[in-house]
C-alpha cells in the first residue's frame, strides 16, 4: 500500500496560514511550519529549536518551508502572482516511514502459483473389470437380522398345543358342571412338532426381496427340521400353487412371505379372506411377512392374519406383539 501523497494538503495549508494572519500582514514562518506539521507536510522539528534568523547548519535538518503566494495587496494591477511549483515527489528513495499513515504494512501479498507438472510414471493403473467379476453376485444383506432371525423364525412358527401336564383347573370345571370326562385335559405347551409350510409369492412386487424370501425359507428349515418344512410358490393367488407345490398340511404353521396388496392389483380381498378360512379349517395357523411399512397395509388385511414388518428394525418382541394382538 503506497504512502499518500501530502500535496491535496497545499490549500488547506494556505486557507490555514491565512485564518491566523492579520490581514494586510505577511504570514510568520514560524506558524507556516507549524500548521504544515500538524497536517503532515512536512517532519517534525528537531530537538534544537530554529528560529526563522538562525542559518541551518551541515549538522542540523533544514526544515521545508512551503513558498506561499504573495498577497494581493503586493501584487500590481492585471498582472497575476506567480505560482509555486508544485512539490515533486519523483525521488526513489522510500516513504514508507513518513506521513500520517507511518507504519502501515501491505496487508495482502500476491503469492504466484507453483506450476503442476503432471507425472504418470507412479500413477497405477486400475484394476480392469472382467467378466467373471460382472457375473458375480453382489454382496447379499438380508433384511433381518442375522442375529435374531433364528429366534424370530422360532416365534413365528410355534405353536400352543396340549401337553403331557394335567389341567387341573379345567378338569375340576368338568367335573363340577357334571359333564363326563371322556378325556383328560392337558396343559398347552409350545411346540414345533406340526411343522412348517413357507408360502412364497412369485410376483413382480416381490422381485427385489427374492433371495430374502428364499435365504428365510432356509432358516425356517433349520429351525424347524427338513422333514417338517415344506415350501410352495404362487404367482397370483394362493389358491393355485405353482405346478408341482402342495397346500400346506393340517395343523402346520403357514408362514406367507408376499406383498399382498400394497401394490393396487395384485391382491383379491375374497381369495385371501377364503383362502385363510380354509387353512384354519385345517387347524393351521397363518402369519404374514410384508416388506414394507405398516402404513401401506390395508386394514382388512391386518384383521384377517398377523403381520410383521420385513424389516431392519423388526425384533422378536415385535414378532410376539403381533401374534397376541390377532389371537
Amino acid at each position: 500500500m503506497a504512502a499518500v501523497r501530502p500535496a491535496a494538503w497545499l490549500g488547506d495549508l494556505v486557507r490555514a496560514v491565512a485564518a491566523v494572519t492579520p490581514p494586510g500582514e505577511p504570514p510568520d514562518p514560524d506558524v507556516v511550519g507549524t500548521v504544515a506539521r500538524m497536517l503532515g507536510i512536512t517532519e517534525p522539528v528537531p530537538v534544537e529549536k530554529i528560529t526563522s534568523r538562525e542559518v541551518p547548519t551541515a549538522q542540523q535538518d533544514e526544515p521545508v518551508t512551503p513558498v506561499l503566494p504573495p498577497a494581493s495587496s503586493d501584487v500590481p494591477f492585471g498582472e497575476h502572482p506567480e505560482r509555486p511549483e508544485p512539490p515533486r515527489f519523483d525521488d526513489a528513495e522510500d516513504d514508507t516511514g513518513r506521513g500520517p499513515l507511518v507504519g502501515l504494512r501491505e496487508s495482502w501479498v500476491e503469492v504466484a502459483k507453483p506450476t503442476l507438472v503432471w507425472e504418470d510414471e507412479n500413477v497405477a493403473m486400475l484394476e480392469r473389470t472382467t467378466v467373471e467379476q460382472l457375473r458375480r453376485k453382489p454382496p447379499f444383506e438380508p433384511l433381518l437380522r442375522r442375529a435374531s432371525t433364528a429366534a424370530m423364525v422360532q416365534s413365528l412358527m410355534t405353536q400352543r398345543l396340549p401337553g403331557d401336564e394335567v389341567d387341573v383347573d379345567a378338569l375340576i370345571d368338568e367335573v363340577a358342571a357334571g359333564r363326563a370326562v371322556t378325556s383328560l385335559p392337558r396343559l398347552p405347551q409350545p411346540t414345533l412338532r406340526c411343522g412348517a409350510h413357507v408360502l412364497i409369492e412369485d410376483s413382480e412386487a416381490m422381485s427385489l426381496f427374492w433371495r430374502d424370501q428364499w435365504e428365510l425359507a432356509r432358516v425356517v428349515r433349520n429351525v424347524v427340521g427338513a422333514a417338517l418344512t415344506d415350501v410352495s410358490v404362487f404367482s397370483s393367488t394362493p389358491l393355485w400353487p405353482r405346478r408341482g407345490h402342495s397346500h400346506p398340511a393340517p395343523r402346520r404353521a403357514v408362514l406367507v412371505l408376499s406383498a399382498f396388496d400394497v401394490l393396487q392389483g395384485r391382491a383379491e380381498r375374497e381369495e385371501w379372506e377364503y383362502y385363510v378360512a380354509w387353512l384354519r379349517q385345517r387347524e393351521c395357523r397363518v402369519a404374514g411377512l410384508v416388506p414394507f411399512p405398516p402404513d401401506r397395509w390395508s386394514r382388512w388385511l391386518t384383521r384377517l392374519m398377523p403381520l410383521v414388518c420385513w424389516d431392519r428394525g423388526t425384533t422378536v418382541g415385535t414378532v410376539r406383539s403381533a401374534l397376541e394382538r390377532v389371537a
